[in-house]
């Protein structure tokens, strides 16, 4: 923890969004966990009642439990770590979505209206 802290104060005068930055990455991180674990579980027990109902052989429950899980957290993770990376350059000012939107729409042609 004590180099997080001194990163943190080493990177301020410097990059002065980091603090934010390192921040919401860890929660993006754990938010990603939390969605995997919940998953897992979420899939594992509908499984096993859907399995009560219709009897199969529970061969490849945690299989399958693992990778919806998996994809669940992997989604989750980058949509939240994207939007850490979207926040800290529009901080850092070197990136905005106001100047992506135009660039976007400056390749595109224009039409008139008559």
């Amino acid at each position: 923890m004590n180099d997080i802290k001194r990163l943190k104060e080493q990177q301020r005068d410097k990059h002065p969004g980091f603090d934010g930055y390192l921040d919401c990455m860890t929660r993006a991180l754990f938010t990603g966990l939390a969605s995997f674990c919940l998953g897992f579980a979420g899939t594992y027990f509908i499984q096993k009642t859907v399995q009560r109902k219709i009897h199969y052989p529970s061969k490849y429950n945690i299989l399958i439990s693992s990778l919806v899980a998996t994809g669940v957290a992997y989604q989750t993770t980058t949509t939240r770590t994207k939007s850490c990376q979207a926040a800290w350059m529009a901080i850092e000012d070197k990136h905005s979505v106001l100047n992506e939107e135009k660039l976007l729409t400056s390749n595109q042609p224009k039409f008139i209206i008559v």
